[in-house]
């Protein structure tokens, strides 16, 4: 005699949220319930908040097929990485990844903009930016999730230089939403005195996103020091959050020194590596500048050559970092950990994050 085994809907909930994607797209086809409840905008959001893995993306120029590596296990750990598919882009074309949020990627290839979910294979190409620049560059990018209204909305930040004063710059905001699919500028009351905070950079700095807003580590000319500036989205107002005291105040010798913005547990943090030291600061409390905390200082080692980009600190507080052709982990001491050859790779970090959600105007 043939017995079932009866399993209530929640505990099948529970176990499906447990599930990578391709399982769950797969599953849909099981039965019309599975279908409906996978289909689901809610399920989408908890299975997201679930399973949020931390993920980084290695991309070699013109590689159809980088790496994403899980920065919280070893990195030669071989599990710890995983494939990514790009083959829908144009062949010798230099792929640069602007942003990510809630799984998707903004992607751009030099000519297309697009929107890729890398778990579900759904990718939507944004139309161009309404602005020619004849002399000047995109400064500032910006991908996020507005909850409010629903939308996802990208944000770009154009440079404008004036030849007959080449100290003098002009920002100009541009915004993209999703579900009106469309650009618009942004408005504002004052001018933008900003321009990059170093001489290398030569692609935008991508947008932190906290608190409602979001936030760039910019060069202030005015003032000469660099600032946070702060686009609250609601609002559309921009503000400046003053760095720590002791970070950086003079423009004239950034050029050799690493800095910039960093999460840490949900909070905003800033960071500087310079002479073979590397600090790291958080602002406790939003918006307070007496709140500034410096919760990490160490010294690198010389092999290291002086120089440390900071990509992220990993659950168990380590820090991960880009020191020339080298991928390494720290301690919070300071005790090199771990080096890995990236034999000219790019490094573009990312929270891959699998996720289910669909985007306004796709199914």
């Amino acid at each position: 005699m043939e017995s079932s085994v009866y399993l209530p809907p929640e505990l099948i909930m529970q176990i499906l949220l447990r599930l990578p994607v391709k399982a769950l797209l797969r599953f849909r086809c099981v039965c019309k319930s599975w279908l409906s409840l996978i289909s689901n905008n809610n399920f989408a959001t908890s299975h997201f908040e679930h399973a949020a893995t931390h993920r980084r993306l290695f991309i070699k120029p013109y590689a159809l097929q980088p790496l994403s590596i899980d920065f919280d296990s070893w990195l030669h750990d071989a599990s710890a990485y995983a494939s990514l598919r790009l083959d829908f882009f144009r062949p010798k074309r230099h792929l640069e990844i602007r942003g990510s949020c809630r799984g998707f990627l903004l992607l751009h290839d030099g000519t297309y903009i697009y929107i890729l979910n890398p778990s579900t294979g759904l990718i939507k190409q944004i139309p161009d930016f309404p602005i020619i620049l004849n002399d000047g560059y995109e400064l500032l990018s910006g991908f996020v999730y507005y909850q409010p209204t629903d939308d996802y909305l990208i944000f770009s930040g154009f440079c404008e230089l004036h030849l007959n004063d080449p100290v003098t710059r002009s920002v100009k905001l541009m915004i993209f939403s999703l579900r009106a699919n469309k650009w618009k500028p942004i408005e504002l009351a004052s001018h933008l005195p900003y321009m990059e905070t170093s001489i290398a950079e030569f692609t935008p700095k991508c947008g932190l996103f906290l608190n409602g807003s979001i936030h760039w580590m910019v060069h202030n000319y005015e003032k000469s020091k660099n600032v946070i500036i702060s686009f609250d989205i609601k609002e559309m107002t921009i503000s400046e959050i003053a760095l720590p005291d002791d970070f950086i105040l003079s423009y004239s010798n950034n050029y050799s020194i690493y800095h910039d913005l960093l999460q840490v547990g949900g909070l905003i943090g800033a960071w500087v590596g310079h002479l073979n030291t590397v600090k790291i600061w958080v602002m406790q409390k939003y918006g307070v500048h007496s709140s500034w905390t410096k919760i990490i200082q160490f010294s690198l080692d010389p092999v290291l050559h002086n120089s440390l980009d900071i990509v992220c600190l990993t659950k168990c507080g380590d820090i991960v970092g880009r020191n020339n052709d080298r991928l390494v982990k720290f301690n919070e001491k300071g005790q090199l950990l771990e080096s890995l050859l990236l034999d000219g790779s790019e490094l573009v970090v990312y929270i891959e994050s699998e996720s289910l959600f669909s985007l306004p105007g796709t199914v």
